[in-house]
């Protein structure tokens, strides 16, 4: 191994006399690495006097530039930045850029994202719209579950939610295409965008003023396909009967607009009375004894209770939540049968 070592290095490299610009580019980058701070070209005339000292200095200017991109060709990157008095640059080696990457793990993107989201749904602002595009106009992977098929559907789904960001912004009216079930069941809703609202980090609404209803409505995000800016001035005014309200800002699948509004009936063991209470936050109901009476626009929405705690009540009224309870289980032992 060692006499193979001291083979290689018998081959020798004819050594050659530098020629005068890669004597000028390796005398600038010695004069860099004397000062990290910088140098102005006031100062490369004094100490490189013979290489920088052209009568015109708009010419040692240009020559400089040159010499930083051969340098930059090399590896050795330089930047530029004003002086105060505006008549000259400072020129500074940029040192080890690779120690200067980012890098971000799953857990803090996921952090990041969210706190975006949360960010522009509070207050919308352009840093927040731009700072959400850079970040994640890579790779969607880690943007707060928008959709299902992120393949097939993010650059669309983020496009329409930047879309409602700018109205936001600049409180322009909208029409949206949307769906409630199924996609090619959509209609157009003209809407006043009153702002963004986030359950659970993974579920996002629309809050807006339907302009043909005249009342407030949430949209899920996801739903909305398409978003178009509409001219002229926003119907909604945020105050009097029209401004916001709690109850506004507090989504329960239970009351997302499907249907009519029905009165539902929930009968409750005593332990699972506590535990019914918890998951209707956000909807009023009236409380006689241990049962709990309400109103909900989405039966399909009371679904996931029942789901996980089935024992927890002993009779559910209207009866056709009990058929689409009853249904639930069946699509889903049907599925559970074909894996």
């Amino acid at each position: 191994m060692k006499e193979e070592l001291d083979k290689d290095i018998d081959q020798e490299i004819e050594p050659r006399e530098m020629n005068p610009t890669e004597y000028r580019l390796l005398t600038l980058l010695f004069n860099f690495f004397r000062f990290p701070d910088g140098i102005t070209l006031s100062s490369l005339r004094k100490i490189m006097e013979g290489f920088y000292d052209n009568e015109n200095r708009d010419s040692d200017r240009r020559k400089l530039s040159r010499d930083i991109e051969e340098l930059g060709a090399l590896g050795f990157h330089i930047k530029y930045y004003p002086q105060k008095n505006g008549k000259d640059f400072v020129y500074v080696l940029v040192k080890d850029p690779l120690s200067k990457t980012l890098e971000f793990s799953e857990e803090e993107l996921r952090e990041i994202s969210a706190l975006l989201l949360k960010g522009y749904s509070e207050a919308p602002k352009y840093e927040l719209y731009t700072a959400a595009r850079k970040i994640f106009a890579g790779d969607l992977e880690y943007f707060p579950e928008m959709t299902e098929n992120p393949e097939e559907n993010s650059e669309e789904l983020g496009e329409t939610a930047f879309q409602i960001l700018e109205a936001l912004k600049n409180h322009t009216p909208i029409r949206i295409k949307y769906y409630k079930t199924f996609p090619e069941d959509f209609y157009l809703k003209e809407a006043d965008p009153i702002r963004l609202i986030r359950k659970g980090g993974q579920d996002h609404y629309l809050l807006a003023y339907d302009r043909e209803e005249k009342t407030k409505k949430r949209f899920v995000l996801p739903k909305i396909l398409s978003v178009e800016l509409l001219q002229g001035d926003p119907l909604y005014q945020a105050r009097g009967a029209k401004k916001e309200t709690e109850e506004d800002l507090i989504i329960h699948a239970g009351l997302f607009p499907v249907h009519e509004p029905k009165n539902v009936e929930w009968i409750c063991k005593e332990e699972g009375l506590v535990k019914a209470k918890l998951f209707l936050t956000g909807i009023k109901y009236t409380e006689t004894k241990n049962k709990l009476s309400f109103q909900s626009t989405n039966l399909e929405g009371l679904l996931p209770f029942l789901w996980r705690w089935p024992d927890a009540i002993e009779t559910v009224l209207p009866e056709e939540l009990n058929s689409v309870f009853r249904n639930s289980i069946k699509q889903i032992s049907e599925l559970y049968e074909k894996v």
